[in-house]
């Protein structure tokens, strides 16, 4: 677990400040890596808190408010990195997809508000984590727990897990099968397969994927126990969602180590630009232009591909009539 937290706060700590100071204007897609990267951040921070306690066998040493504080931060992080990933998902289907609503609605001043918005509503969706953890002695001894769990709480935190956790989900999901369907008449119309227009959406694929892989279990067994909690006559065991929760919350801390690694790995454009920020003597790592290269040949592309659809469905009209 120090290796994740070493390697997490640097990694997302560098790819911030590789975004923030690079040179030239920023792509409309940093804007949300930049946002995903300082939630992770946030949450890694936390992580030296959750190590301490399970090193004391599940003692909570820190004091009250940094019980409820990193529990705090835990929730924010979830929500946030799940809306800002649904909003990277929507970001590329409009790009490819609907092109000419691309235009209209993908604007800078338009991505700042949407963080902006995503933050406040995350902040806000965690208050009742906030509100339900305390520090509890049980025979004299400290322990970061969460309160009695009430019939309403628990119907209040399985309605916030389907609409912000679930929800979401199938909206990605939703996304990407609208985008593949899009690229494969795409690639059938013109028989080219190509490269940039792969590129675009394997990205996000991929840190979705691992968003999936580190929150799904999690966020499963948390569903289980909060249904087991309202339907007593369900036979799961309290003790073995107790258990399934303490074995995935890790795969959720190390997902926030790997996303600078998933962007480094596999987006050229920024392996140049931590180049630059790096090594700025070296000049053969030359970003050039193309500072919106994959966004604006996105969006050129399948706007060209529609409107030679539309052309060729008139043209086909005419000659009909």
């Amino acid at each position: 677990m120090k290796a994740v937290f070493l390697i997490g706060v640097l990694g997302n700590l560098l790819l911030m400040s590789v975004l923030h100071f690079k040179r030239g204007s920023r792509r409309l897609i940093d804007i949300f890596i930049i946002n995903l990267a300082a939630s992770d951040f946030i949450f890694l921070i936390t992580l030296p808190l959750w190590v301490d306690k399970e090193a004391s066998l599940g003692l909570w040493r820190t004091g009250s408010f940094l019980c409820k504080g990193s529990s705090y931060m835990i929730s924010v992080n979830m929500h946030c990195s799940i809306f800002l990933l649904t909003c990277m998902s929507v970001d590329r289907y409009l790009a490819i997809v609907r092109p000419p609503v691309s235009k209209k609605v993908r604007r800078r001043d338009y991505a700042y508000g949407v963080c902006a918005t995503v933050w406040f509503i995350s902040c806000l969706l965690g208050l009742p984590t906030l509100l339900s953890r305390e520090l509890t002695l049980i025979k004299d001894k400290p322990y970061c727990a969460e309160k009695r769990a009430t019939s309403i709480k628990l119907t209040w935190a399985l309605v916030s897990l389907i609409f912000t956790f679930f929800t979401p989900l199938v909206s990605i999901v939703t996304c990407y099968c609208c985008i593949a369907r899009k690229l494969c008449a795409h690639y059938r119309q013109t028989g080219k397969h190509k490269k940039k227009l792969r590129k675009s959406i394997k990205i996000i694929f991929i840190v979705v994927a691992a968003f999936v892989f580190s929150w799904l279990p999690f966020n499963t067994f948390k569903l289980l126990a909060i249904v087991s909690g309202l339907q007593q006559k369900l036979c799961f065991s309290s003790s073995s969602l107790q258990l399934g929760m303490e074995v995935s919350g890790p795969l959720a801390f190390a997902n926030s180590c790997v996303n600078p690694f998933i962007y480094y790995i596999f987006d050229s454009y920024i392996r140049r630009a931590t180049v630059h920020c790096l090594c700025p003597g070296l000049k053969n790592y030359d970003l050039g232009n193309s500072t919106e290269s994959s966004d604006s040949h996105l969006t050129k592309a399948f706007s060209n591909f529609i409107h030679a659809g539309d052309f060729a469905r008139k043209r086909k009209r005419s000659v009909s009539l």
